[in-house]
């Protein structure tokens, strides 16, 4: 009963995190702690190691003509992401179970004011850029590292947002950015520490990853039918109503 309930979170938030371009690491860290009985660190651990293997391929693929726009633009990410995961991971044992219950449901709703508030100083005007400065791509890999590796999530919950709101980019490249980022094994400094505290349910760790395998490229290509506005709201209506949940079953 278990691995079928692994392998459904990761069915479901593969598809979401495709959709989304995100990762999808907020869900399955509230899922693994909602419905699979895990601690709030022990699930995002178990986060960080899914995050070892290539599950956003599948993405990546229905948006590699993107990928390979940003290729130097995704090298850069992956270093400064991984180099900062561990420092968040520090962060996060140092602030303690309950806490940080607290603030990831803080960190959600946070991200869906986020996504839907229109900044006063970004045009509504502007035209969607593909890219932007390699300087602004290493301190938003550090910033998301440092969050990555504290609530053990992956780069796209907050850098999707970040790269449409405020450098106006392109959903699609955005998405793609954010995907190939998390390809390689960019959470091995947070996992490191993690697994150092509290060792990871390998069993766990491969049936999500195989679940979300399977659903992300489903999901990607039903993001790339989507429009900006539509990304947004579904995006946020997500984001939103996790959060509520979390508040009112777990803090």
């Amino acid at each position: 009963m278990d691995i079928l309930i692994y392998l459904l979170i990761g069915l479901i938030t593969g598809y979401v995190g495709g959709y989304a371009g995100i990762g999808g690491g907020p869900f399955i860290v509230a899922a693994l702690v909602l419905f699979a009985g895990l601690t709030q660190l022990q699930a995002q651990g178990s986060m960080l190691a899914i995050m070892m293997g290539p599950m956003s391929f599948l993405g990546v693929l229905s948006l590699k003509q993107e990928v390979k726009a940003l290729l130097p633009s995704i090298i850069i990410g992956v270093v400064s992401y991984c180099i900062f995961s561990y420092l968040g991971a520090v962060f996060a044992f140092y602030i303690g179970e309950m806490d940080m219950r607290l603030y990831f449901a803080i960190l959600l709703i946070f991200l869906g004011v986020l996504q839907l508030k229109n900044f006063s100083f970004i045009s509504s005007k502007s035209s969607p850029k593909k890219k932007i400065a390699h300087g602004w791509i290493f301190l938003l890999g550090a910033i998301t590292g440092i969050f990555g590796g504290l609530f053990g999530i992956g780069a796209g919950v907050l850098m999707v947002p970040v790269l449409i709101q405020f450098f106006t980019m392109d959903k699609n490249y955005a998405r793609a950015l954010s995907l190939a980022i998390l390809l390689p094994p960019v959470s091995l400094g947070g996992f490191l520490k993690y697994n150092a505290e509290m060792p990871v349910n390998w069993t766990l760790v491969i049936c999500v990853f195989l679940g979300y395998f399977i659903a992300n490229h489903f999901g990607a290509k039903a993001g790339n039918l989507s429009s900006n506005t539509n990304f947004k709201r579904y995006y946020a209506f997500l984001l939103f109503a996790l959060s509520l949940v979390y508040l009112v079953v777990l803090v």
